[in-house]
């Protein structure tokens, strides 16, 4: 009896193992031959979504902020357990989170706006001398192939054609404006409602993940519910520390490099200095994106400030990416640098600017995982580090043993010979 229900169990999950590959083939089939109709589907998903998401990344950068006023600034204010300050504590630090939030914004707009109208004015005011010296060199190269005034008067040119062209390009151009003007519009929106759930999510963000985990044990394993839990606590971990470094670092950055463009006399030095400061959140290739806006900014108003600007910035970025990041960042991301460039071009080249800066704390996380699996199935075939280093050592000295003991036993026999017998002393 207990073998047949035994036999009856056994094919019933056999059963169900078949039905599970015959519906997971079915779907990988349908998706393969919808995967256009699938990948609208999910843009048009990430679309209505994008408010939501936009709310969880304003959540956790400001929750850094939130947690550092409520457990350091007013731990004394936490140790007295006033009632009123332990109803109002959580809302009085999401109010200053804020307005650091939107004073850091206005003090770089307030700091590069003027800036930024004072470099425009100035290279109107050179238009003229510029577009002097463009036509000095068309005049050059037109001198220099022998082309004349009257060549280029038997040229026929079909005005309808260039009219039409011009006609399609104004067309073209409007319809962009009012994409961009849509997407200014929706962006903006997005923005606005992404607060207003990063306000949520920080009012009541123990009751969200209390929340969170009563579903991950209610519907998983027991074990597959904890280390879900533990990876998303090791995920929490390495994210915030690498936000905390990368803010750090950017200002350190900026700060050095308006110190030493002042002490140089280059122009512009607080609005290159800004600019350098936002672009260095981007992991490795962000300070050299700023360098290149910050030196088209100085070159049209003296490209040799330009040239000593550029010499400054490698140094600077020299001692950025030797000492300071690897203090400031290196040990909160706990990364190789060639994982670093890998999370970089890979998740770069798939989500975009979200991917470069998301990459780097992903994969930190992959990392610590794999790094943890990895020890646990040595541990489980009790293999030691010391057995894996010697490993292939070990079979190279295995090959040349008979070969090493040859060539002692051939020298012990050659200075047998050659050496003199001993003469006893009486």
């Amino acid at each position: 009896m207990n073998k047949q229900l035994e036999e009856i169990l056994l094919s019933h999950k056999l059963l169900k193992r078949v039905l599970l590959i015959i519906t997971f083939a079915i779907v990988l089939i349908f998706a393969v031959f919808n995967l256009n109709q699938l990948l609208s589907i999910a843009n048009r998903v990430i679309q209505i979504f994008t408010p939501f998401f936009m709310g969880i990344v304003f959540a956790f950068i400001l929750n850094l902020v939130v947690k550092l006023f409520e457990e350091r600034i007013f731990r004394r204010l936490n140790e007295r357990n006033h009632k009123i300050w332990v109803r109002c504590r959580r809302g009085v630090c999401i109010l200053i989170a804020f307005i650091l939030l939107f004073g850091i914004v206005g003090l770089i707009c307030f700091l590069i706006i003027p800036e930024l109208l004072n470099s425009i004015k100035v290279l109107t005011d050179n238009i003229p001398y510029y577009a002097a010296e463009f036509s000095k060199w068309v005049n050059d190269l037109l001198a220099q192939y022998n082309i004349t005034q009257e060549y280029l008067s038997t040229l026929k040119l079909d005005w309808g054609s260039l009219i039409e062209r011009l006609t399609a390009f104004v067309s073209d151009g409007g319809k962009a404006v009012m994409s961009w003007t849509m997407g200014v519009t929706t962006g903006v929106i997005n923005l606005i409602t992404g607060l207003v759930f990063a306000i949520y999510m920080l009012a009541s963000k123990e009751k969200l993940i209390r929340n969170v985990k009563r579903v991950l044990f209610a519907f998983l394993p027991k074990e597959k519910a904890k280390t879900v839990v533990s990876v998303g606590s090791l995920a929490n971990q390495i994210f915030s520390g690498f936000v905390s470094g990368q803010f750090t670092e950017a200002l350190i950055l900026g700060t050095l490099c308006y110190l030493g463009m002042s002490i140089l006399h280059i122009p512009y030095a607080l609005l290159v200095s800004v600019i350098i400061s936002v672009t260095s959140l981007i992991p490795i290739f962000g300070a050299y994106i700023g360098a290149v806006l910050g030196g088209f900014v100085i070159l049209f108003v003296d490209p040799l400030s330009c040239l000593w600007f550029i010499i400054f910035l490698v140094l600077l970025q020299n001692f950025e990416g030797n000492v300071i990041y690897p203090r400031v960042v290196g040990g909160s991301i706990g990364l190789p640098g060639l994982w670093v460039m890998l999370a970089i071009f890979v998740c770069g080249d798939l989500f975009g600017l979200i991917g470069v800066l998301l990459g780097v704390p992903t994969f930190s996380v992959l990392y610590a995982l794999l790094k943890t699996v990895t020890a646990k199935r040595l541990e489980k075939k009790d293999i030691s580090y010391a057995e894996i280093v010697q490993a292939s050592k070990s079979e190279i000295l295995a090959n040349d043993v008979p070969v090493i003991e040859e060539k002692v036993t051939e020298k012990k026999k050659v200075d047998q010979v050659k050496k003199p017998p001993k003469i006893l002393k009486k």
